[in-house]
């Protein structure tokens, strides 16, 4: 593919497999490991850790993939296992297989020999793994901070061993598609191939998932598809074992819902200096192998990685690919590597992908190996937020917006009336991490907002109380429902509480909203309004307001104790007495001032007892693995009065 080799680098001939519909890339090299050599295909794979080959501890029903190859390791002399377990190893979403750790020789293209750890493959099934062009992989992962222990990384151990440059720390890939041959360039690059337009992609820590941090991941500031932005400010990740487009699952099913309702869009990749523009005759392509065969695909799959993008061969299949690292020299014979960036360069016989260059010029020259210590930036925290548009399995779809710790929004049910209803609420705390779910509170009332037929329903209220995560498939909201029925509504349900668990996750918006917060509101006169106290003295003082078409009624309040205060947001049903009903609906939201809880109060004001009662579910930040322990539920017994001396204790929890 191109001139003489250039001097103290180490060439990787590939070849390209048949392309398949499993997301693996199909290129690899023949290389040969054990004693006598036994030749394998092997992957030198950007999107992994660890090394690892496909082994005769396999059954004969396991293991099956499509480049057949099994290192027989009793016919290597040079073979040893370095631990006696067996044990699983995750692809994350792509699959899993099981491993055993050993050790053997790796015969290099140049015949060097290099003493690697690495581990076999016992069991895998599934069609991920049957379309397999390659018998194993050798990982290339950003940094030897985040390589797998029990193995190897090559090109860390080629500098170690003096067989390669510690000044030229890149892995250049040079990929011809319609050769179908290439290679893999350790410790120099071509700089015959890197002119013209090109993208400088540095490296930034992928955190969302943990444990892959690993990958080559940079920032992405928007993707697109035709004129139309989907996502911004995500990461990016170029990854050589893999073929297609994957990563975030809705990301990937909007993607190709609007591939297939448009005409061939373009896919826009715009990063902060640079961007890269994809046609759908290069996403679009021929499946050659595999189930799939015969038909011409487009290549976006979901994978369960939240905020991410990863491609491989789709786009490196068209451009001069370098991956360049720091090194650091610890001791005599040490070095570590850390992550620069990744350098994209258009080839010029094919098409144009890169379409507006980085303004950073790329040095084909040595670089400084640096003494001493090198930190390594640490994975920020991310958290995720209530605001947006979430939708249920009911197929329910209400939007949020936050401000500090007030909730507000409009809901859209699928289930007895439709409409669109206003929501309020408060969270608690700055957001969800992996570590610690959002408490969240939420009253919505039932009345619509529209034009509507009016039914019983209109005089009911909601309260939610839950948990916003942070899971693998993305954001979660796992509320607790309490729907209260002041009416009997015929062939529906009959008046009475009723409770529910709701779950919601992200959806794009579909509808236009109006936004609680532009109703104005107007002082009323209502019978919940006043000051109401328990017998053991928790206290609620509440006021009425209610929009200029008195729909529904508005609350605002305080609930005051010995121990803790909380103001109190909320809806009631102002059109009670007119309906002729005796239980108003009521629904409140509230916050304990210096305690991350969050409590909805939902339930009835008795008109003729003159007595509200109220069921409370109270919820508290905690771990994702203690999610169960949540939410608790409690009730309360209001009398009116002008009297107060309250306690806590039924709010906050025994």
């Amino acid at each position: 593919m191109n001139s003489e080799p250039l001097p103290n680098n180490l060439v990787f001939p590939m070849q390209r497999g048949p392309f398949q519909n499993n997301g693996a890339s199909p290129w690899y090299c023949t290389l040969k490991l054990g004693t006598p050599a036994q030749s394998l295909k092997f992957s030198l794979d950007s999107g992994t850790n660890m090394s690892w080959v496909t082994s005769t501890l396999c059954s004969t029903d396991q293991c099956k993939h499509f480049a057949g190859g099994r290192f027989d390791i009793q016919a290597s002399s040079t073979f040893a296992f370095t631990d006696c377990l067996r044990r699983p190893y995750s692809f994350g979403p792509w699959g899993t297989m099981q491993v055993e750790s050993a050790s053997d020789v790796l015969t290099l293209p140049n015949d060097a020999h290099l003493n690697s750890q690495l581990f076999l493959a016992a069991a895998y099934e599934g069609d991920q793994f049957k379309q397999l062009d390659w018998d194993g992989g050798l990982g290339l992962p950003c940094s030897s901070a985040y390589v797998e222990g029990r193995s190897s990384f090559v090109l860390q151990t080629l500098m170690r061993e003096g067989q390669l440059d510690p000044a030229h720390p890149f892995i250049a890939f040079d990929w011809d598609a319609q050769r179908r041959s290439g290679d893999c360039r350790m410790g120099a690059v071509d700089s015959s191939k890197t002119q013209g337009p090109h993208l400088f992609l540095p490296w930034s820590v992928y955190s969302a998932l943990p444990g892959v941090e690993y990958i080559w991941s940079t920032e992405l500031k928007s993707y697109s598809v035709g004129s139309e932005q989907l996502r911004s400010n995500i990461k990016f990740a170029l990854d050589s074992g893999s073929s297609q487009f994957k990563g975030d699952s809705a990301l990937m099913r909007e993607t190709l819902a609007r591939i297939s309702h448009s005409n061939q869009p373009d896919i826009l990749l715009e990063f902060a200096d640079g961007q890269m523009t994809l046609g759908s005759e290069l996403y679009e392509c021929l499946i050659e192998a595999g189930p799939q065969q015969g038909q011409v695909l487009p290549q976006f799959a979901p994978l369960g990685l939240t905020n991410l993008v990863v491609v491989g061969s789709v786009v490196m299949d068209y451009c001069y690919t370098v991956y360049e690292y720091q090194v650091v020299k610890c001791s005599h014979e040490v070095y570590s590597l850390a992550p620069m960036g990744i350098w994209l360069f258009n080839r010029p016989d094919g098409p144009q992908i890169i379409t507006r260059s980085s303004s950073k010029p790329f040095v084909p020259d040595a670089r400084a190996v640096l003494d001493g210590k090198l930190t390594l930036p640490g994975p920020a925290i991310e958290t995720a937020t209530v605001a947006g548009t979430w939708r249920n399995d009911y197929g329910s779809v209400m939007t949020l917006e936050v401000s500090g710790r007030q909730v507000t929004g409009t809901y859209r049910s699928s289930t007895g009336s439709t409409g669109e209803y206003s929501i309020t609420g408060c969270v608690s705390g700055t957001g969800a991490t992996r570590t610690a779910n959002q408490p969240l509170a939420l009253a919505i009332e039932w009345h619509d907002l529209g034009d509507e037929t009016k039914d019983p329903s209109w005089n009911w209220a909601s309260g939610l109380s839950g948990q916003l995560s942070v899971t693998d498939k993305g954001d979660v909201l796992t509320l607790n429902h309490v729907l209260v029925a002041t009416s009997d509504f015929p062939e529906l349900a009959r008046q009475g509480s009723y409770i529910d668990k709701l779950v919601y996750t992200r959806a794009e918006p579909q509808v236009q909203i109006t936004p609680s917060t532009s109703i104005e509101p107007f002082p009323v006169k209502n019978t919940l309004a006043g000051h109401w106290v328990t017998v053991d003295g928790t206290s609620l003082v509440l006021s009425v307001h209610s929009d200029s078409k008195q729909r529904f009624g508005m609350v605002r309040g305080s609930f005051k104790c010995q121990e803790a205060s909380a103001e109190v947001t909320g809806f009631t049903d102002i059109n009670t007495l007119k309906c002729k009903l005796s239980l108003q609906s009521v629904s409140l939201t509230a916050t304990l001032t210096g305690d991350n809880t969050v409590f909805t109060l939902c339930g009835t004001l008795d008109l003729m007892a003159d007595t509200l009662s109220l069921l409370v579910l109270t919820s508290s930040a905690v771990a994702p693995a203690h999610a169960y322990l949540a939410t608790q539920i409690s009730s309360l017994h209001f009398t009116r009065t002008t009297d107060a001396f309250p306690s806590a204790q039924s709010l906050r929890g025994k």
